[in-house]
């Protein structure tokens, strides 16, 4: 999602620049005798997930198939989806060999990039997760490899995702991770113009620090313009944790310092969903709603079994000028189709 499209968000309420627009307190979230619902889980097992919109179409790409690439899915509703079968498969070529996670895929001069992180053969010959770069003519694919990896800063990283920001300039964000690292923290670094190197040195963003996220993970970033600052959503503990959950944190520049919210975590545990994390941001169809698309574990215990989830949030600026944010979930009952459907629509 550009910054733009979140910028007409902000600017479609004429009572209050930078507040979205949606009056939480008479939204659709009570409306569930609504002509049509829909309720999460969502039937895609899968994790990790990000959606692009092109046109009117939606793709979303997510870990799904680890030891062979990643499945697309398209929809017009954003809870309607259909499998396209895989975007980007490896091949005898690959550098990647096995555990495909957490793609991101963006649209520059007509062309759509795939970033990922895979496991493949590093210095001294080990193994060891890198960020990718796949590129394609289609939303759709096939997506083949242009840089593997993109860059090496000697030990694994994971969750990449860029943010092309007003100006045309580009921000790759990543997690440093456990694995290889203390603790897995969120770093930034400029990319160059043709998305397919860096610029500069990696920039750290946030590690753990507020006691929700305990003392080991911030993962899974996804970074957005809201009226002229930069919001950082990122997700806290383990992924296979009940008590995964997400949090964010603020920046008047892509680079940061950033702030972590002191109302954080904004999508967490409950009785009845387990683990909501990993999120991505996207607009409904009329643009007037915002949605945050998540994984949620399959059953309370947590684990590595996954489903996809969204629901509506609200972003604004309060009367001391701070961005606040509210996640209208982890749902589980009948919620309202996102605005802009129009009910027999669904694909």
């Amino acid at each position: 999602m550009s910054p733009s499209t979140l910028h007409r968000i902000a600017s479609s309420n004429p009572t209050a620049a930078g507040t979205f627009a949606l009056d939480m307190r008479s939204s659709p979230l009570d409306a569930f005798d609504a002509p049509a619902t829909y309720c999460n889980p969502l039937p895609i097992n899968a994790a990790d997930p990000f959606v692009l919109r092109v046109g009117e179409t939606y793709y979303m790409y997510a870990t799904s198939a680890v030891t062979q690439g990643f499945i697309v899915w398209t929809s017009n509703d954003l809870v309607s989806w259909t499998e396209q079968g895989l975007a980007f498969r490896k091949t005898s070529k690959s550098w990647g060999r096995r555990h495909f996670w957490a793609p991101c895929v963006v649209e520059k001069d007509g062309a759509f990039y795939l970033f990922y992180n895979a496991v493949g053969r590093v210095a001294s010959n080990r193994s060891s997760h890198r960020i990718c770069v796949a590129k394609s003519d289609s939303p759709l694919g096939p997506f083949e490899d242009v840089r593997t990896p993109l860059f090496d800063v000697g030990c694994a990283t994971i969750d990449a995702h860029v943010l092309i920001d007003n100006d045309g300039r580009s921000f790759l964000y990543y997690s440093l991770d456990c694995s290889e690292n203390a603790r897995s923290e969120i770093y930034a670094i400029e990319l160059a113009s043709d998305l397919l190197s860096t610029i500069g040195s990696p920039v750290r963003c946030v590690g753990p620090s507020q006691r929700w996220e305990g003392t080991v993970w911030n993962e899974g970033p996804f970074v957005f313009k809201w009226d002229n600052s930069y919001v950082l959503m990122y997700s806290g503990r383990g992924f296979f944790d009940p008590l995964y959950a997400v949090g964010f944190a603020v920046s008047d520049s892509p680079m940061g310092p950033w702030d972590k919210s002191a109302i954080n975590p904004v999508l967490r545990r409950t009785d009845d969903v387990s683990g909501p994390g990993h999120n991505c941001v996207i607009a409904s169809p009329d643009g007037s709603e915002l949605f945050a698309v998540y994984h949620v574990h399959r059953t309370p215990a947590g684990g590595g079994d996954r489903l996809i989830a969204l629901d509506r949030m609200k972003v604004w600026r309060d009367t001391n000028d701070e961005i606040k944010m509210h996640v209208a979930g982890p749902t589980h009952t009948p919620q309202a189709l996102p605005s802009g459907v129009e009910v027999g629509s669904r694909t």
